[in-house]
Protein backbone atom coordinates (compact mmCIF):
# COMPACT_ATOMS: atom_id res chain seq x y z
CA UNK A 1 0.00 0.00 0.00
CA UNK A 2 2.89 1.97 1.05
CA UNK A 3 4.47 1.63 -2.54
CA UNK A 4 1.44 2.60 -4.31
CA UNK A 5 1.75 6.48 -5.01
CA UNK A 6 5.04 5.90 -5.92
CA UNK A 7 4.44 3.33 -8.89
CA UNK A 8 2.09 5.80 -9.75
CA UNK A 9 4.45 8.41 -10.29
CA UNK A 10 6.75 6.79 -11.95
CA UNK A 11 3.67 5.46 -14.54
CA UNK A 12 2.98 9.04 -14.82
CA UNK A 13 6.38 10.17 -15.69
CA UNK A 14 7.00 7.39 -18.03
CA UNK A 15 4.47 9.03 -20.34
CA UNK A 16 6.51 12.28 -20.43
CA UNK A 17 9.19 10.08 -22.38
CA UNK A 18 8.53 9.94 -26.00
CA UNK A 19 9.54 11.08 -29.25
CA UNK A 20 10.50 14.67 -29.81
CA UNK A 21 11.48 14.40 -32.98
CA UNK A 22 8.57 17.08 -33.72
CA UNK A 23 9.40 19.59 -31.36
CA UNK A 24 13.45 19.65 -32.30
CA UNK A 25 11.95 19.97 -36.26
CA UNK A 26 9.92 23.06 -35.36
CA UNK A 27 12.69 24.72 -33.29
CA UNK A 28 15.18 24.04 -35.73
CA UNK A 29 12.83 25.74 -38.75
CA UNK A 30 11.81 28.93 -36.47
CA UNK A 31 15.65 29.65 -35.81
CA UNK A 32 16.42 29.11 -39.51
CA UNK A 33 13.98 31.31 -40.81
CA UNK A 34 13.14 34.11 -37.91
CA UNK A 35 16.85 36.03 -38.42
CA UNK A 36 16.55 38.83 -35.52
CA UNK A 37 17.42 42.56 -37.03
CA UNK A 38 18.89 44.93 -35.03
CA UNK A 39 19.25 48.20 -35.96
CA UNK A 40 22.80 49.45 -35.91
CA UNK A 41 23.29 51.95 -33.10
CA UNK A 42 23.17 55.94 -33.15
CA UNK A 43 26.38 57.74 -32.98
CA UNK A 44 26.73 59.26 -29.81
CA UNK A 45 27.17 62.82 -29.67
CA UNK A 46 30.21 64.80 -29.40
CA UNK A 47 31.08 66.11 -25.94
CA UNK A 48 30.93 69.75 -25.02
CA UNK A 49 33.13 71.31 -22.69
CA UNK A 50 30.61 74.01 -20.54
CA UNK A 51 33.23 76.12 -18.15
CA UNK A 52 31.03 76.34 -15.09
CA UNK A 53 32.05 79.90 -13.60
CA UNK A 54 30.58 79.82 -10.08
CA UNK A 55 31.44 83.75 -9.27
CA UNK A 56 29.06 85.18 -11.86
CA UNK A 57 26.02 82.72 -10.79
CA UNK A 58 24.09 82.40 -7.84
CA UNK A 59 24.67 79.59 -5.84
CA UNK A 60 21.64 76.85 -6.00
CA UNK A 61 22.16 76.02 -2.14
CA UNK A 62 21.42 79.79 -0.96
CA UNK A 63 17.92 80.85 -1.21
CA UNK A 64 17.61 83.76 -3.63
CA UNK A 65 17.70 87.45 -2.24
CA UNK A 66 14.85 88.92 -0.79
CA UNK A 67 14.59 91.76 -3.64
CA UNK A 68 14.56 89.37 -6.93
CA UNK A 69 11.23 87.23 -5.00
CA UNK A 70 9.41 90.97 -4.23
CA UNK A 71 6.26 92.09 -6.04
CA UNK A 72 7.32 95.01 -7.85
CA UNK A 73 5.23 97.63 -8.01
CA UNK A 74 5.43 101.16 -9.39
CA UNK A 75 2.70 103.30 -7.82
CA UNK A 76 3.40 106.17 -9.99
CA UNK A 77 2.41 104.43 -13.24
CA UNK A 78 -1.15 104.80 -13.96
CA UNK A 79 -1.13 100.57 -14.97
CA UNK A 80 -3.18 97.77 -13.54
CA UNK A 81 -1.79 96.86 -9.61
CA UNK A 82 -2.98 94.36 -7.47
CA UNK A 83 -4.09 95.16 -4.02
CA UNK A 84 -1.31 94.47 -1.73
CA UNK A 85 -2.56 95.53 1.21
CA UNK A 86 -5.14 93.02 1.61
CA UNK A 87 -4.59 90.11 3.57
CA UNK A 88 -4.03 86.87 1.52
CA UNK A 89 -6.62 84.25 1.41
CA UNK A 90 -6.10 80.22 3.05
CA UNK A 91 -5.56 79.04 -0.50
CA UNK A 92 -2.87 81.64 -1.97
CA UNK A 93 0.21 80.00 -0.50
CA UNK A 94 -0.77 76.87 -3.33
CA UNK A 95 0.28 77.04 -6.99
CA UNK A 96 -2.74 76.52 -8.98
CA UNK A 97 -1.45 73.31 -10.24
CA UNK A 98 -1.45 71.82 -6.38
CA UNK A 99 -5.22 72.60 -6.14
CA UNK A 100 -8.04 70.50 -7.39
CA UNK A 101 -12.17 71.15 -8.16
CA UNK A 102 -13.55 68.71 -6.37
CA UNK A 103 -17.14 69.55 -6.63
CA UNK A 104 -20.18 72.98 -5.76
CA UNK A 105 -22.56 73.09 -3.66
CA UNK A 106 -25.41 74.94 -4.29
CA UNK A 107 -27.45 77.73 -1.94
CA UNK A 108 -30.18 79.22 -3.02
CA UNK A 109 -29.06 81.14 -6.43
CA UNK A 110 -25.50 80.57 -4.98
CA UNK A 111 -22.95 78.04 -6.47
CA UNK A 112 -19.87 77.31 -4.02
CA UNK A 113 -16.81 75.49 -5.52
CA UNK A 114 -15.05 72.45 -3.25
CA UNK A 115 -11.55 73.08 -3.58
CA UNK A 116 -9.15 70.44 -2.53
CA UNK A 117 -5.34 71.68 -1.42
CA UNK A 118 -2.77 69.32 -1.85
CA UNK A 119 -2.28 68.64 1.99
CA UNK A 120 -5.63 67.13 1.43
CA UNK A 121 -8.15 69.48 2.84
CA UNK A 122 -11.25 70.81 1.07
CA UNK A 123 -12.51 74.22 0.67
CA UNK A 124 -15.80 76.10 0.33
CA UNK A 125 -14.90 79.12 -2.02
CA UNK A 126 -17.28 81.54 -4.03
CA UNK A 127 -17.00 84.30 -6.24
CA UNK A 128 -14.35 86.89 -5.45
CA UNK A 129 -11.94 84.84 -3.10
CA UNK A 130 -8.72 84.79 -4.28
CA UNK A 131 -6.40 81.64 -4.91
CA UNK A 132 -3.22 80.53 -6.44
CA UNK A 133 -0.10 82.27 -6.39
CA UNK A 134 -0.78 85.40 -8.73
CA UNK A 135 -3.38 87.43 -6.75
CA UNK A 136 -5.91 85.11 -8.52
CA UNK A 137 -9.39 86.34 -8.21
CA UNK A 138 -12.79 83.73 -8.45
CA UNK A 139 -14.52 85.19 -11.66
CA UNK A 140 -17.24 82.65 -12.30
CA UNK A 141 -18.04 78.74 -10.67
CA UNK A 142 -19.97 76.57 -12.35
CA UNK A 143 -20.16 73.11 -11.97
CA UNK A 144 -17.24 71.95 -14.33
CA UNK A 145 -15.19 74.53 -13.52
CA UNK A 146 -14.10 77.49 -12.17
CA UNK A 147 -13.05 80.65 -13.88
CA UNK A 148 -9.78 82.60 -12.05
CA UNK A 149 -8.56 85.93 -13.40
CA UNK A 150 -4.91 86.19 -12.17
CA UNK A 151 -2.36 89.53 -12.35
CA UNK A 152 0.93 88.23 -13.62
CA UNK A 153 3.86 90.77 -13.14
CA UNK A 154 5.38 92.05 -16.42
CA UNK A 155 8.42 92.88 -14.68
CA UNK A 156 8.51 96.82 -15.08
CA UNK A 157 5.95 97.37 -12.16
CA UNK A 158 2.98 96.91 -13.85
CA UNK A 159 0.61 93.97 -13.79
CA UNK A 160 -1.82 91.94 -16.93
CA UNK A 161 -4.56 90.41 -16.49
CA UNK A 162 -4.19 86.35 -17.25
CA UNK A 163 -7.55 84.00 -17.22
CA UNK A 164 -7.23 80.34 -15.84
CA UNK A 165 -9.40 77.55 -15.13
CA UNK A 166 -9.80 75.32 -12.71
CA UNK A 167 -11.84 71.80 -14.18
CA UNK A 168 -13.91 69.57 -12.35
CA UNK A 169 -11.72 66.50 -11.21
CA UNK A 170 -12.78 63.21 -10.71
CA UNK A 171 -10.10 61.00 -8.97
Amino acid sequence: MRFLPILMMVLMLTGCIGDRSDLELFVTTTKAQHIARIPPLKETPKFEHFAYQAELMRSPFVPPSRELTEEVVDTSRNCLQPDLKRRKGRLETYALDNLRMRGTLTEDDTIWALVESSDANVYRLGVGEYLGLYHGKIGKVTPQYIEIIELIPDGSGCWAERASNLELSGN
